[in-house]
């Protein structure tokens, strides 16, 4: 039962007054039982999973209750739909979760044309998962710092920036996966130097260690960038490695390496495009890329053509277009 309405402080707030620690101790027994911790990296209490269709069709009032991993994402990948994704360049973690609540499935942290600081990682990355998705970074390029300052902060993704090589992509994906873990390495291969193991953010500084170990870094999910004409002379060699779950054309480093900054409509790119989609489809590859400008036709026309791995507009550009002074006015 509820007590009657009263126009007086409750008892131990006039009491307060005179005793600020009676003050802190009646407040603490108005509020309700805390709940276990469910780790630092498990989801918001107020998360659950959200199946394909709630997360292609979510309502505002369930966008808080639903989030995506790495798992999910992999099983929608299975059923050959689409996973989209948004970037992430405002090291704001308010930002991150409004990006990750606006329904996309994963957010990547931009940290090669972003301003993204090791310390702040953890909280970016956490705002992320608060909000529902998956968090991913793209690293400010494929080298072993980079790889593990990602990883131990927490995220569940890696995007390789600039992969013109199976024997590059091969050395990246090793900084990404422990000793004993599966790096993808052909019989007969020496090995190659991994992942460095110890407590951090990532395993909840260790209290989790097994259980991270066990579940969670064996399957980081791992994305190569095309961005350069030189990958697309090796795509097939890099498409080859088993560790890899995706690949993503950058359209606008694609094809400035080949002299056509921006001329996507150019038939040279649209040939090179064509090429990439073949080669994916030769080696049942996941092929994506970026849609720099949100543009909800050209993702639709991105869906069709057969991409399924798609990061869609920019955190950044986002604002430009909404913030606009209307014209006139």
């Amino acid at each position: 039962m509820l007590p009657e309405r009263t126009t007086q402080p409750w008892p131990f707030l006039l009491k307060a007054r005179r005793s600020p620690a009676r003050f802190r101790a009646g407040f603490l027994l108005c509020l309700p039982p805390r709940p276990p911790s469910p780790g630092p990296l498990a989801p918001c209490a107020a998360t659950r999973y959200a199946g394909p269709a709630f997360r292609h069709n979510p309502s505002p009032a369930a966008a808080s209750r639903f989030f995506m991993d790495i798992h999910a994402i992999r099983a929608r990948l299975a059923q050959d739909e689409p996973t989209i994704g948004t970037w992430l360049q405002l090291p704001s973690a308010d930002v991150a979760e409004l990006m990750a609540r606006a329904g996309y499935d994963w957010v990547a942290v931009d940290m090669e044309h972003g301003s993204f600081g090791r310390t702040g990682l953890p909280d970016i990355f956490r705002a992320i998962q608060c909000g529902g998705a998956a968090p991913f970074a793209r690293l400010p390029v494929a080298s072993k710092t980079a790889v593990k300052a990602a990883l131990e902060a927490g995220a569940q993704g890696l995007i390789f920036p600039m992969i013109e090589s199976r024997e590059q992509l091969d050395q990246a994906i090793s900084w990404a996966t422990y000793p004993g873990h599966d790096d993808g390495r052909r019989d007969g291969e020496p090995p190659r130097e991994n992942r460095g193991v110890g407590f951090c953010r990532a395993n909840a500084f260790g209290r989790d260690f097994d259980a991270y170990m066990r579940d969670t870094a064996p399957r980081i999910f791992l994305v190569a960038q095309i961005e350069h004409i030189r990958a697309v002379e090796d795509l097939d060699a890099i498409l080859d490695q088993p560790r890899l779950d995706a690949i993503m054309v950058g359209p606008y480093d694609l094809s400035g390496s080949m002299g056509l900054t921006g001329q996507f409509d150019h038939p040279d790119f649209k040939a090179v495009m064509a090429r990439i989609h073949e080669a994916c489809r030769r080696h049942h590859a996941r092929m994506g890329l970026h849609v720099v400008q949100p543009d909800p036709g050209e993702l639709r026309r991105q869906v069709a053509a057969g991409s399924r791995f798609i990061a869609y507009g920019i955190d950044s550009v986002f604002l430009w277009q909404a913030a606009a002074r209307p014209a006139g006015v």
